[in-house]
């Protein structure tokens, strides 16, 4: 019963901490489009059920899937985390369209569509968009948006690069990257949160975090996690 378990994460880190779910814009949580009644449901239902913010992505940037579902939940009462995918195409594949500037576009796409959001997050689900063009991407998107929207940039270690990645975020002006605990963390799942902190040691960036808690932590979950692996 996955409201079951949303309902104890909230009951476990009280009511201040923001809990996420993510959207895949008209299709919620499902592949297929669904409609319009279910959709408002789904951020009602999350609402009631312990999250706070769902950040809503469309695979293909289509800016038309994120109106009604970023409306709805923005009207459920929760923190809309508006999306542009990104990704890295292969060199015999082209690529000209995965650029910081049809990024910029899709961007400026969604701001006037007026979808109500409460931050913007640049989401890499395949881990491979190369450093230098996060860079790009997320210094252009600073400038858009200006200094108090919160600037998200999410990736995954598929491609062994999300440290790099999340580094040249950090450095181009974003506010936050998505980390995980080990076991579960690198590979198709986030950079460590452990690696990331030892990364920005001598830095300007703090991830304000207690280091010997997180690896206590992560003793503790790779305990619970010992039978998967």
């Amino acid at each position: 019963d996955a409201f079951a378990m949303t309902d104890t994460f909230r009951k476990v880190a009280g009511p201040k901490a923001d809990l996420q779910s993510l959207a895949r814009g008209v299709n919620v949580v499902g592949l297929d489009s669904q409609p319009r009644d279910i959709i408002k449901l789904h951020a009602e239902l999350f609402k009631k059920h312990g999250i706070s913010t769902i950040r809503n992505f469309d695979a293909l940037n289509d800016v038309n899937n994120l109106i009604f579902s970023g409306q709805c939940i923005h009207d459920a009462g929760l923190r809309h985390e508006v999306v542009v995918t990104v990704m890295e195409l292969p060199p015999d594949c082209g690529g000209g369209a995965h650029t910081p500037e049809f990024y910029m576009k899709t961007l400026r796409e969604s701001l006037d569509a007026g979808i109500p959001y409460d931050s913007v997050c640049f989401k890499d689900a395949s881990g491979t968009l190369t450093p230098k063009k996060v860079h790009e991407t997320i210094k252009q998107a600073r400038k858009m948006l200006g200094n108090e929207v919160n600037l998200v940039f999410h990736s995954h270690e598929t491609a062994g690069i999300g440290l790099a990645q999340y580094m040249a975020a950090l450095e181009a002006g974003a506010d936050q990257v998505d980390c995980a605990m080990a076991p579960t963390s690198g590979g198709t799942c986030q950079t460590d949160i452990a690696t990331l902190w030892h990364a920005l040691r001598g830095t300007d960036v703090e991830l304000d975090v207690d280091i010997d808690k997180v690896m206590e932590a992560e003793l503790v979950y790779k305990d619970c996690m010992k039978d998967y692996f």
